[in-house]
This record gives C-alpha cells, structure tokens and sequence, in this order.
C-alpha cells in the first residue's frame, strides 16, 4: 500500500507569496501605465506633426496612422483589463500555495510576523502608487486601469484579508492532512 505522504512529497507552498504579489503588481502596473502613456503620446505627436500632409502615396495621412500605430494604441488599451486578471491570478495562486504548504503548527508563528510584515510594507506601497498616479502627467493614463488603482490604493486591507484567509487555509490542510494518520 502506498502512503499518502509519498504520493504528495513535492506539492510544496510558500510563504513569501503575498510579498511577490504586491511587487508584481506594483511592476506591471507601472509597465503598463508607461506603455499606454507612450501610445498616447507617440499617436497625438503622429497625428499633430503628419495631419498637415494631404497623402502619404495614395493615402490619407491620418488614416495610415490610425491603422498602424492606432491598432498599437488599442492593444495597450488591453491591459487595463490583463493587470487586473494577472492581480487576480495571483491572488488565486496564493491560495492554492497555502493549500499545498505541507507544515507544522509551529510554522505558524513566522508565517504571522511574515504578514505583519506584508502589511505594513503594503502600506508604504499604496501611498507610493498614490503619488505616482497622482501626477499631472500620468494622471489620465492611470485613471484607465481602475482595476489595478482599486487594488493598489486599498493594498493594506486587500495583504491583510488575503494573508488571513492563505492562513485558514493552511491551519484547515494541517488540521485535515492524512498524511498525519499514517506517518
């Protein structure tokens, strides 16, 4: 008979998931806030500086810009939405790290001081992104990832319930681990 606890040797968590989680977030907000700022920018200067011009060959100058950097402009328009399902994903990654953490009670203890941790970092987080967002130049450009603002300017509440729950669910896998029974 083959014990539970060798077929499940390497399912392994972490406990470092919730720290990955705001600097990813923080990075790709940033990243596309930055490439929609730059379509922005590049398809207003396109259009400020080659409008005057009647015909590029036998086309209309502004619909050539339109149906090559304009179709740029609206994929990056896509990432408003793609941050905040990347966001959620590793919201959802993180439970399912604490599901598959294989420890002791004991290791319960750091995994409390490494929240408490993530919360209080989470904090100086949000009021940096606030900062940044709160730029005159980059204002209308962030004003477009609503889900990814929501969720970074509430960071400390959003580390502090996604630690709780990560936590429950590891106490449940202890407290429910077969493994235990047999080994």
């Amino acid at each position: 008979m083959i014990r539970p606890s060798l077929i499940q040797k390497n399912k392994k968590g972490s406990f470092v998931g919730i720290f990955l989680l705001m600097i990813l977030a923080v990075i790709f907000l940033m990243i596309a806030g930055v490439f929609i700022y730059i379509g922005d920018l590049t398809t207003e200067q396109l259009h400020e500086s080659m409008d005057e011009m009647d015909y590029f060959g036998e086309e209309n100058v502004s619909q050539v810009i339109d149906d090559t950097f304009g179709k740029v402009q609206q994929a990056y328009s896509n990432l408003t939405w793609i941050t905040t399902m990347l966001i959620f994903g590793m919201i959802l990654s993180i439970f399912i790290g604490s599901y598959k953490v294989r420890t002791e009670p004991v290791y319960f203890i750091p995994y409390i001081i490494i929240s408490l941790i993530a919360v209080i970092v989470s904090v100086g987080l949000a009021n940096a992104y606030e900062r940044v967002i709160a730029e005159e130049t980059l204002q209308t450009t962030f004003a477009t990832l609503t889900g990814g603002n929501f969720f970074m300017l509430n960071l400390p509440l959003f580390v502090t319930v996604i630690a709780f729950i990560g936590g429950i669910i590891m106490f449940v896998r202890w407290s429910t681990r077969e493994d235990r029974l047999y080994g």
